[in-house]
């Protein structure tokens, strides 16, 4: 599939979508998000895949949605629409059964930093800029998934504080709250993100596949529902011929080859 917004490309069984956008720091328009959720959903199908970047080009990683792009004239019907599509984006990342990395090389705020936190990981250069700044603009903070991924990363008084007064943080305070894994400096963005990526993709595609599922559930399951879970998606690892892969390179002290199988 061709697109026009995003750059799609494949490497060492790892997807890199980069949003092409650079004249309008990588602004979100409709036409951007639904190619957006293709790559997305194509990664996904694709067996060969084993690992996604989401990115941006030149100084930005996404500047949100692209407002000149929003109507002139709202009616209910539209902004449901709208406010829908948008959220599919955060669903098609969360949904995807391989690995998620971001790679923060710039300004994330709005929908571009809900798409980063979206991610199962964040990698951010110490440039990069965080914020909500819905309110701003006079819309709700509850945008994108940023009330349900927000809290679960830094906790509910520093998401309010976020998400109520619109303010944006570095990349410093951003990884003292947790909303970022490391922030390294710019030059070395590329090679770290490579560096996580790989690893991710020479791991064991059901087993990440469960794992990310797990977490994702934990927070909003009770303790028993969790091990229920687990129980179920750890018999199912270990009747994969994976893990008897990985029993024997254990036993024979070399790195596993994982098939996916």
């Amino acid at each position: 599939m061709s697109f026009d917004n995003i750059v799609y490309e494949k490497a060492e069984r790892i997807v890199t979508i980069t949003i092409n956008r650079p004249h309008r720091l990588n602004a979100l328009s409709v036409q951007t998000v639904n190619e957006m959720i293709a790559a997305i959903t194509q990664a996904n199908e694709d067996d060969w895949v084993r690992a996604v970047v989401v990115t941006g080009t030149g100084a930005a990683f996404c500047a949100g949605a692209d407002l000149k792009d929003a109507p002139d004239t709202m009616t209910p019907q539209v902004a449901q629409e709208i406010v829908d599509l948008y959220l599919d984006l955060i669903v098609a990342i969360r949904s995807t059964d391989k690995p998620v990395v971001a790679k923060v090389n710039g300004l994330a705020v709005g929908g571009g930093c809900c798409t980063a936190l979206a991610a199962d990981m964040r990698i951010a250069s110490e440039g990069a800029s965080f914020g909500f700044p819905f309110v701003k603009i006079g819309i709700s903070g509850a945008d994108m998934g940023a009330t349900y991924l927000l809290p679960r990363l830094v906790g509910h008084g520093a998401a309010a504080e976020m998400l109520m007064t619109g303010e944006s943080i570095d990349a410093a305070e951003a990884y003292r709250i947790g909303m970022v894994n490391r922030v390294v400096p710019a030059e070395e963005l590329d090679s770290a993100t490579e560096e996580l990526a790989s690893r991710l993709a020479a791991g064991p595609p059901q087993g990440l596949k469960f794992t990310k599922k797990a977490l994702q559930a934990s927070p909003d399951r009770d303790w028993q529902a969790q091990f229920d879970y687990e129980l179920f998606a750890q018999v199912a690892c270990l009747l994969t011929e994976d893990y008897q892969e990985g029993r024997r390179a254990f036993l024979e002290k070399r790195e596993p080859v994982f098939q996916g199988r």
